[in-house]
């Protein structure tokens, strides 16, 4: 089982990262991809991928970081350094976030162009989409700049049925979280029905958003991704095996993930 999106450098994994990805293999979670939030956080990404082999990496600028950011050819030329690295399998996350007023939209929306031109420039990558409660801006610039949608994933979907319908409209691929197990969250429960297999993939945005049951638990880690699948797979009817064999292979597809590589 692959967990697509998770963060082993961030302050609460990375200091016992060892362990947790032992406990990721013991839950049968045998490739993570770490994803990039800023030029130095990708950069610790692409450390570790480069000292793991079942760790991939991704290179990015999170909205919410958006603010420390001024030159922006700068940000285009390192992330632009970073993609030919061979663990590098996505640029991103990059996007929108309206959820919160700072950083405001006038900050994130030139990090978001840059890096969509990038994918413009760089035809071979793919990228990871950061979209919260901004579904119609991005979908809106990434209109604008001529990307095919289909080369992105809109991780962690939180929104509505509406909002899932626009979305596979553009042909983009969505990821889900521990979130669509929340009993407060039916809505993306309901959204998620509505994604055809072969367009779906699982993640855990660790160290966040632990799924049931094991909500309460503080940090969230790769090896809960199970639990994710689980749910989704109950939730359509099919076999575990079944729905955790087509999400692999999506998510192998999408970013070029070589078979599993225990270590």
């Amino acid at each position: 089982m692959i967990d697509t999106h998770c963060h082993l450098t961030s302050d609460r994994l990375n200091e016992r990262v060892e362990e947790v990805i032992a406990d990721a293999h013991e839950a049968g979670v045998d490739r993570m991809i770490s994803v990039g939030t800023s030029p130095d956080d990708s950069a610790k990404a692409i450390a570790l991928a480069e000292r793991v082999p079942c760790v991939f990496a991704t290179a990015g600028l999170h909205p919410g970081y958006s603010e420390h950011v001024t030159d922006y050819v700068a940000l285009k030329e390192t992330l632009g350094r970073m993609l030919d690295h061979p663990k590098v399998v996505a640029l991103g996350e990059m996007g929108l976030d309206h959820h919160y007023p700072d950083p405001p939209d006038a900050l994130q929306r030139p990090a978001f162009a840059v890096q969509l031109e990038l994918m413009v420039e760089r035809p071979g990558i793919v990228g990871v989409i950061h979209n919260r409660e901004a579904t119609d801006d991005t979908l809106a610039m990434i209109a604008d700049h001529g990307v095919d949608a289909s080369r992105l994933v809109f991780h962690c979907f939180t929104g509505s049925v509406d909002e899932i319908d626009l979305i596979l409209a553009t042909g983009a691929m969505v990821s889900f979280t521990g979130i669509v197990t929340f009993g407060s969250a039916q809505n993306v429960a309901e959204a998620s029905d509505r994604v055809p297999l072969e367009r779906l993939m699982i993640e855990t945005d660790s160290p966040y958003l632990t799924p049931k049951p094991f909500r309460k638990v503080r940090t969230n880690e790769p090896k809960y991704v199970p639990h994710v699948a689980q749910f989704l797979a109950h939730r359509r009817n099919i076999s575990l095996d079944t729905f955790t064999t087509t999400v692999d292979a999506n998510a192998e597809r999408f970013f070029g993930l070589p078979e599993a590589a225990l270590g």
